[in-house]
């Protein structure tokens, strides 16, 4: 079988050799890894990652809960960097209402990212937190090829999000919610990739969450579907191909 880590930040480990955590990954079948900035000050550590590393592809963009701290030029720079790297993403960036109401000032941030990502062409990694009514004025404006990354909305939201043509993405914050059997069942797995969203939301206190363990996330969400792993891996592998444009080798 084969895995996509939908969205990683290795330049974030604080525990782990980043090495390590690759080469442990990749012996668990995880080959291709989505490595996301939050804010200026990572875009050089991912550059020279996704350098190192071509199985890794680098995203750029600014967090909403980095939005007081970027530069004056960061749009430039931000248009540089997707310039000189045709494989990179846009993102991760979004709306975070839990820890900034500042609105307007999270779309000042937000939008410039959105028309760069359609500029490009490239897929936009969004990060949405009691954000869903502001997300349902901005479907229009977003690319096709948009990840809702870390879902634990409701199914209904769930649902909205994949009529617009839109990705999910489901990390291990998925089996914590008490519904999530329900919520689980209701997305349409055409439209999902997995994720760690590594060091974080490992879901034990203390812990970096790693790569390695994505194969684990699949396992549950192909009991939760009740389908063998096998087939729920041949989805998730062409999910890939359909919303990246890359092919799994």
């Amino acid at each position: 079988m084969l895995y996509v880590d939908s969205h990683i930040h290795l330049q974030d480990y604080r525990t782990q050799n980043i090495n390590n955590v690759v080469t442990a990954a990749q012996k668990n079948d995880v080959d291709i890894f989505v490595n996301a900035s939050a804010q200026p000050n990572d875009w050089n550590k991912v550059t020279q990652l996704a350098a190192q590393y071509q199985f890794i592809i680098p995203a750029y963009g600014v967090h909403p809960w980095h939005i007081t701290e970027v530069p004056n030029n960061w749009q430039t720079k931000l248009a540089d960097l997707l310039k000189n790297n045709p494989r990179a993403w846009v993102g991760e960036c979004g709306i975070d209402r839990l820890k900034n109401q500042d609105l307007a000032a999270q779309l000042a941030v937000l939008k410039p990212q959105i028309t760069l990502a359609n500029e490009f062409n490239r897929p936009l990694i969004i990060h949405a937190v009691k954000a869903d009514a502001i997300f349902t004025e901005l479907f229009p404006i977003l690319p096709q090829h948009t990840i809702f990354h870390s879902f634990t909305g409701s199914a209904e939201w769930g649902e909205q999000i994949q009529r617009r043509g839109f990705f999910i993405g489901l990390n291990f914050s998925i089996l914590r919610k008490k519904n999530m059997a329900a919520i689980v069942q209701k997305l349409n797995l055409s439209q999902i990739l997995l994720e760690t969203d590594g060091p974080y939301q490992s879901g034990i206190v203390g812990q970096e969450s790693l790569p390695q363990n994505l194969p684990l996330l699949a396992e549950q969400i192909a009991s939760i579907k009740q389908m063998p792993l096998a087939e729920l891996n041949n989805i998730l592998v062409a999910n890939w191909q359909n919303f990246s444009g890359e092919k799994i080798c």
